[in-house]
């Protein structure tokens, strides 16, 4: 009893120190966090969420956590979870117009009004950018809002506003980028760069062109790595003929394969999809992890969706990835890949009980290709030596 009560309270105390790394949520009202703020010389933060938000879920697990956003956060703001259905949430969230999840809203508490709105589920760089959009006036999404209506603006403070909308949420930013440049900025400035490559996506702009005509230079400008990197991602879902047209990058063939097999996808032609896939897995100049990312995609059975038209055989092909996929992610985090295996087995065999068919060998057999085991060990890692007696 006394060794069950010791852990206990180790592992309170373990989760008391957890939290206190990251935010710290005071459990009070409105009111009383309007006071608090007040005597602590504070601004306010209040997370708007709802029981029933993903979103708001993922942010509270792997972010709200972190030590150094902690440190912001509870430096600078007394921090509320509101729950919009439930008490004053309900009151709150129609005061502040708060109708998506998670919304993020900074308070300055002797006006009670809002001096900054974000939102979404994002990363930490962009979670600590909200932070100093509430610290600092022209950072701010009421001030940059307003100034940018009135049309009054120059590069500076458009590549704060641009960086606001990212963090915000929004991604159709290519208008404001386009205006960025017109206004004089060029994409060999650091500043501008690193704008581009945190903010606009996709390769349906000129800029990709831009890169791949002056690859070399933009090489010697920002690295080699960070120039692949950024046309890798902008290219990653663009028509193969214009992949093609660029210059040779390191990604390209990538890009390329990935692209053949989205196609063979699209037209419905599993065969070929197949053969495809074992060749790539095998292919020396493919990322092998970053594929077998990709390919969980495309290797989830849902029945209720186009695999109840695949035949039996078709649909034993597409499982023996689903078996690679869930054989070869090593993110002990990702558990998905592992229940879409599970499921797509229960499903073959549904489908072989009702159709009279055999449970196809590889279900039996060892992987000829990839991992041998079916286990959550990474390959590299290695086996603890065993103590001598």
């Amino acid at each position: 009893m006394k060794k069950l009560l010791l852990v206990f309270l180790i592992l309170t105390t373990l989760q008391a120190v957890s939290q206190e790394n990251g935010i710290i949520f005071r459990h009070c009202s409105f009111e009383e966090a309007i006071k608090q703020a007040k005597q602590e010389k504070k601004k306010i933060f209040i997370d708007f969420f709802t029981e029933w938000c993903g979103p708001c879920l993922n942010m509270a697990l792997t972010v709200f956590p972190l030590p150094q956003v902690g440190d912001v956060y509870n430096k600078n703001f007394v921090c509320l979870k509101i729950d919009t259905e439930k008490g004053e949430g309900k009151e709150l969230a129609r005061r502040y117009n708060v109708h998506s999840y998670p919304t993020y809203i900074f308070i300055d508490p002797k006006t009670e009004k809002i001096i900054h709105r974000s939102g979404g589920n994002k990363p930490v760089k962009d979670f600590l950018f909200d932070a100093q959009g509430a610290l600092n006036p022209k950072l701010s999404s009421v001030y940059l809002n307003e100034i940018y209506r009135k049309g009054e603006y120059d590069i500076d403070f458009l590549i704060n506003y641009i960086r606001m909308q990212k963090t915000s949420g929004n991604h159709n930013l290519l208008k404001d980028f386009d205006r960025l440049i017109a206004m004089g900025g060029k994409l060999t400035e650091s500043r501008i760069w690193n704008l581009y490559v945190e903010c606009i996506n996709g390769y349906n702009n000129p800029y990709v062109k831009e890169i791949s005509d002056n690859y070399n230079k933009f090489c010697t400008l920002f690295g080699s790595e960070a120039v692949d990197n950024k046309l890798t991602s902008a290219t990653a879902y663009a028509p193969i003929e214009y992949i093609r047209s660029l210059c040779d990058f390191n990604g390209k063939y990538y890009n390329l394969k990935v692209g053949e097999l989205i196609n063979l996808f699209r037209e419905d032609n599993y065969d070929a999809a197949w053969t495809l896939v074992g060749e790539l897995i095998q292919d020396p100049n493919i990322d092998q992890k970053k594929f077998v990312e990709e390919l969980s995609f495309y290797t989830r059975v849902n029945p209720n969706y186009k695999d109840h038209e695949l035949t039996f055989e078709q649909l034993a092909k597409k499982i023996q990835y689903t078996r690679y996929v869930a054989y070869n992610i090593y993110n002990r985090d990702e558990a998905m890949v592992h229940y879409y295996y599970a499921s797509a087995l229960e499903y073959l065999i549904q489908r072989a009980y009702k159709e009279g068919k055999h449970i196809p060998a590889f279900i039996y057999e060892m992987p000829i290709l990839g991992k041998k085991e079916y286990d959550m060990r990474h390959p590299l890692l290695k086996q603890k030596s065993k103590r001598k007696k």
